[in-house]
């Protein structure tokens, strides 16, 4: 029995919270180290945990994490966010202040194994590039340097274009503008630089412009060992919370091979391994897929794998294990999907809560009770 060790920084991530019953399904094994409060602490599939206070420091964080994957001993160690990939991404760095010899050192390199070199979860733009040198479709990008970069530099790309910036998630980092003028003021205010905590980004981040290509919204949850693609599923995006960047609220699975060989490649020109996802876009003229970004962590959609016949969970504990898997392939049938509770917040009323799957945790009561508690839009007035 494979055991895999996740790690939170989140307090009210949903996707976070409903990965523990995928990955026990799967045969699993199943601890956590996560905030005090969190919404991970309401599942009921995680066999131990390590509740950390506010305001502990990345570092002690990251050893916090590296001594309970040895402690577990862990066959797979699970970064839960965004943030939490930039925490265990100094793993490395860390290593360089303890002794070769010290346990410390023997636990943060179990965390480096999953989580050294580059974090291409911070630096999405740069994982664009690699793409496009690669010969994956991207969109047309120009970094923006508000004191540097003029208005003619941006007129190619056309209007409306997009502006982007690293170290953002959740669509949170992605504004429209309408033309070149508006985009260099909106980097000059720095609104597209802020992550969602509101403080400066890393001095190896940076804010881009994309020029904007109109089609439907797309993606491929998959799970991935040392560059391989063990399983995946790919989706387009029906709507969004919020609108029009947002993390999707209603999803149709369906059988999208071009998107599928894109995320094949992209894993094996990352070197990936783990739970992760791409996002892209299908052009409305028909043409391949347009390349967006790489989530390298699990995403929102990765525990419904089971339900649309391609397992994530049950294809990487039987990579671990050296077994056999016999699973879909990326070949799943059309499945619409409303996500708990997104697709409730967006609009209460939609006729999706009724005509598709509705993702509602029901063998989970202290979770869905919890996300009821602290989801204000579904209180009545």
């Amino acid at each position: 029995m494979p055991t895999a060790l996740l790690v939170s920084c989140a307090i009210y991530r949903y996707g976070t919270a409903r990965l523990p019953a995928a990955l026990k399904a799967a045969g699993f094994r199943v601890f956590a180290v996560c905030p005090q409060n969190s919404l991970l602490e309401f599942s009921d599939n995680i066999d131990g945990r390590h509740s950390f206070p506010a305001g502990i420091s990345p570092d002690d964080l990251t050893v916090i994490a590296a001594r309970a994957a040895a402690q577990v001993r862990a066959d797979i160690v699970i970064a839960c966010e965004e943030t939490a990939v930039r925490v265990l991404n100094s793993a490395d760095r860390l290593m360089e202040k303890v002794p070769a010899d010290s346990a410390d050192a023997r636990c943060l390199r179990m965390v480096g194994a999953w989580y050294g070199g580059r974090c291409w979860e911070a630096l999405r733009s740069q994982c664009v590039e690699q793409a496009a040198a690669a010969g994956i479709r991207t969109p047309r990008q120009i970094v923006v340097d508000p004191g540097r970069t003029g208005i003619a530099d941006l007129a190619e790309l056309g209007t409306p274009l997009l502006l982007k910036c690293d170290y953002s998630s959740a669509g949170r980092g992605v504004l429209l503008a309408r033309c070149p003028r508006e985009a260099l003021e909106l980097a000059a205010q720095g609104t597209a630089g802020r992550q969602e905590t509101d403080v400066e980004m890393p001095a190896d981040g940076r804010i881009v412009a994309q020029d904007f290509i109109r089609g439907v919204a797309a993606s491929v949850s998959f799970s991935a060992l040392r560059g391989r693609m063990l399983e995946g599923f790919a989706f387009t995006t029906l709507h969004h919370q919020p609108e029009p960047f947002g993390p999707a609220s209603v999803i149709e699975v369906g059988d999208h091979p071009a998107l599928m060989d894109m995320a094949r490649y992209m894993v094996e020109l990352t070197g990936y391994s783990g739970f992760g996802g791409i996002d892209a876009i299908l052009p409305e003229d028909g043409s391949p897929p347009v390349f967006l970004e790489f989530n390298a962590r699990p995403t929102q959609t990765g525990h419904l794998g089971g339900l649309v016949g391609a397992d994530l969970c049950r294809a990487m504990a039987c990579a671990l294990e050296d077994r056999p898997y016999d699973g879909g392939g990326g070949r799943s049938a059309a499945m619409p999907i409303a996500l708990f509770p997104a697709e409730w917040v967006r609009d209460p009323h939609s006729r999706h809560l009724m005509t598709a799957h509705h993702d509602v945790p029901w063998s989970e009561r202290r979770m869905i009770a919890a996300i009821l508690s602290i989801t204000p839009q579904l209180h009545p007035a």
